[in-house]
């Protein structure tokens, strides 16, 4: 099965297998780029996400020691600009 990262390869084996599913792109206009999101459900009926959710920059909500990334994979961007706090304030 292909990663979260080929979202259009995910896109394709869902149509494979006859899944129905829903699409979803949200842009992030601040960091100019945008997120895909694929809904369907698992046989029990439960909803699914997937999206390519690495490209969002993460910001932490409290002390950075917190932070607990996997090493095994794709690492998402880490805003420390903000530090858990609104931009706006």
């Amino acid at each position: 099965m292909p990663n979260c990262e080929d979202m259009e390869a995910i896109e394709r084996k869902l149509k494979d297998l006859n899944i129905k599913y829903i699409k979803r792109s949200v842009e992030d206009d601040e960091n100019k780029t945008t997120i895909d999101q694929l809904f369907f459900n698992d046989p029990d009926g439960f909803m699914i996400e997937m999206c390519n959710c690495e490209n969002i920059k993460l910001v932490p909500a409290g002390p950075l020691g917190n932070i607990k990334l996997p090493v095994d994979r794709h690492t998402p961007p880490v805003d420390l600009n903000q530090n858990g706090k609104d931009a706006n304030k």
